[in-house]
């Protein structure tokens, strides 16, 4: 089912399927929309009651009216989809800066979360070198934002399938330069493993091998219960959905229910 729900900022995009014993929201990364969940919402569906919807300025999401993409208030729309649905305590699952929302809701709001479940998610930018940080708004500004943007997704699609390429560049090709920058910014201040610590329950990480370092989630927060997945690309998701749902699987069996 399809449909749109109204936010703090702007109306959000959301896509509900299926029903079961575990409530499961799916949260995209920058750049990308529902259908970056396109092989992992109807599996899911098919034994939970499953959500995606488009993070604000994304996909079909109104760009917030406040112009604000800070994570407290991606937050916010979480809760926002969650209560519009009738889900009360939830598995939040997110990929990419997905996965960032979903740290920050460990931190601010432990007590709606079943779960949390991370797809190869941004660790600590914090200590960024400042040159590192400027370097890279500087490809962010508007002159050279399209070719900057694009040259970084396609080094991240690598070893993608020929689809799953053609999906993220057309996702990203349509989504604002603001809500894009917007997000990202976020990342160089916010501390993801004080936040994930805020959330004492069941979380996980699965992250692609090839991307692991120094700035993965990993190394941010070691203490989380990790498996990698070989030759796929950041899109995991798309690009191993079988390898990918089974985890997720596996991890909402083990959850209590809601």
């Amino acid at each position: 089912m399809r449909s749109f729900v109204q936010g703090k900022a702007g109306r959000l995009h959301v896509e509900v399927a299926g029903s079961g014993p575990c409530s499961v929201l799916l949260v995209h990364g920058s750049g990308g929309d529902t259908t970056h969940w396109a092989e992992t919402l109807p599996q899911l569906a098919s034994s939970h009651w499953t959500a995606a919807f488009d993070l604000r300025g994304m996909g079909e999401s109104d760009a917030p009216a406040d112009n604000s993409y800070a994570l407290p208030d991606m937050v916010d729309d979480v809760v926002a989809v969650a209560d519009s649905i009738g889900f009360g305590r939830f598995a939040l699952v997110g990929h990419s800066f997905g996965a960032s929302v979903v740290a920050a809701a460990c931190g601010r709001i432990p007590e709606r979360l079943l779960g949390a479940f991370f797809l190869d998610g941004a660790g600590d930018l914090r200590g960024l070198p400042q040159d590192a940080v400027q370097a890279w708004a500087a490809g962010m500004e508007p002159d050279r934002y399209a070719e900057s943007v694009q040259r970084w997704f396609v080094q991240l699609l690598a070893p993608a399938t020929p689809a799953t390429r053609a999906r993220v560049l057309d996702t990203l090709d349509r989504t604002p330069r603001a809500a894009y920058v917007g997000a990202m910014t976020q990342l160089f201040a916010f501390d993801p493993a004080g936040a994930i610590r805020g959330f004492a329950g069941p979380k996980a990480l699965l992250s692609v091998r090839s991307l692991d370092g120094p700035l993965s989630l990993r190394q941010a927060v070691p203490e989380l219960s990790c498996a990698f997945v070989d030759d796929v690309s950041h899109w995991l998701q798309l690009d191993g959905p079988d390898v990918v749902n089974a985890a997720l699987e596996r991890f909402l069996e083990s959850l209590p229910q809601g």
